[in-house]
């Protein structure tokens, strides 16, 4: 859920509460006031009826008048002292009931007790109180939705630096000369969160740059000693002289000498590939290279017993051609690798879409570190670890995708392109 989104509920539902609360107690105010005002006339009815009965000595006339009733009703147990109070009356003049604000009282004529009841018809005050409670609500109804559209359109255009800033983050990548530039704005938690991104990125790039450098600088200084030391390891092997112990010395420490140089080789073509030098885009037709591929692995195919099976379709990619023999290069050497002994591989190539699988061990790997550098799906010695990490890195200076799944009993990886 989005921020302004659940803002704009949480706002929307206090606000609702805070409004009906305010409506019920407007709407009992009302009725309070309405009422008091009503029960203050009855008052003056009374103070009149009795001013009239100390004047004259008798019951006044009782005179009709519209909403209002008053009657008088001899007793020998009149009311002690003045009650209001709401009635339902009949009214004659309608044939129904109504509401009513009656006020009851004593009074004496020429000894005689009477209890008056003078009424007002409440008819009127109810009438208001609707009309005032139909106007609350349609003015709530109205600040409602007037405060959510205000609030969507503003918390949209309020949040807009903040989405600018997380497209910027999305479309950058390490390692990039430009730097990085944010929108500006004039809210100054995103200015603090632009500076701090802006502060952050660059000290990454720089220490990325760094090691980057590190990194290219060290595989090629040590070119020149490797190319030595194996210049010197194939004269003492071609030395008639050495004993056999030492003739295995020398053959175990030209091994680990060609392992360094493939590491350090394929080091330099990591770093190359993050510096982009490879950048001759050509259309490359990929159904020729693979077949090219499986028929230079033909022989170490036939040796382990592999069986190949291809579904192979027309498919264009656009990038550089060494970079396209050296993915399929790596993709068919791991699927060689890790294969079973007379095991399989299933290669197919659909307009958009490559997938590779072989079989190998009966469970998936942790994908979270297939791609990661030197790390070894298996305790081999044979192989640097580095194979995945350049045919991920090949897809991402092309945005390409590549996953791994494992389904069928195959470990496939899969590489996607528009």
């Amino acid at each position: 859920m989005k921020l302004f989104t659940k803002y704009n509920r949480v706002n929307l539902l206090a606000t609702t509460i805070i409004f009906l609360l305010a409506s019920i107690a407007f709407s009992v105010l009302i009725t309070y006031v309405l009422v008091s005002q009503l029960d203050e006339n009855l008052d003056i009815e009374r103070h009149e009826i009795k001013n009239y009965i100390e004047k004259y000595n008798r019951l006044p006339e009782t005179i009709p008048v519209k909403d209002q009733y008053t009657s008088y009703v001899l007793t020998n147990d009149p009311p002690k002292k003045k009650k209001f109070a709401t009635i339902r009356a009949y009214v004659a003049e309608s044939h129904e009931y109504e509401m009513q604000r009656a006020v009851v009282f004593p009074i004496t004529v020429n000894g005689q007790s009477y209890s008056v009841t003078v009424a007002k018809s409440m008819e009127g005050t109810d009438d208001m109180i609707r009309s005032v409670i139909a106007i609350t609500l349609i003015t709530i109804c109205t600040i409602l939705v007037v405060s959510f559209l205000t609030n969507r359109i503003l918390l949209r255009k309020l949040w807009q630096p903040f989405y600018g800033t997380v497209d910027k983050l999305k479309n950058y990548r390490i390692g990039r000369l430009e730097k990085i530039e944010f929108p500006q704005t004039d809210i100054d938690e995103f200015s603090l969160l632009n500076s701090t991104l802006e502060s952050a990125t660059g000290k990454a790039n720089e220490d990325y740059l760094l090691l980057k450098a590190f990194t290219e600088n060290a595989s090629h200084e040590l070119q020149t000693p490797i190319a030595v030391i194996r210049s010197k390891l194939d004269v003492l092997i071609q030395d008639e002289q050495l004993t056999e112990t030492q003739s295995s010395l020398v053959e175990e420490a030209y091994e680990h000498i060609r392992k360094i140089t493939k590491l350090n080789q394929s080091l330099l073509l990591l770093a190359k590939i993050e510096n982009r030098q490879f950048m001759e885009i050509t259309a490359v037709a990929l159904q020729p290279l693979i077949i090219a591929k499986l028929k230079q692995f033909k022989e170490l195919l036939r040796h382990k017993g592999i069986d190949v099976i291809v579904d192979l379709q027309e498919a264009t990619v656009n990038m550089d051609p060494y970079l396209a023999d050296v993915l399929l290069n790596n993709l068919l050497s791991n699927a060689i690798r890790h294969n079973a002994a007379n095991g399989s591989i299933k290669i197919t190539l659909a307009p958009h879409e490559l997938s590779m699988g072989n079989s190998g061990v009966d469970h998936a790997l942790d994908n979270s570190q297939l791609f990661v550098r030197f790390s070894k799906t298996s305790n081999a010695a044979e192989y640097n670890g580095l194979g995945l990490s350049i045919i991920k890195e090949i897809c991402a200076v092309n945005n390409y995708s590549i996953g791994y799944s494992f389904r069928e009993r195959l470990h496939t990886f899969t590489l996607n392109w528009k």
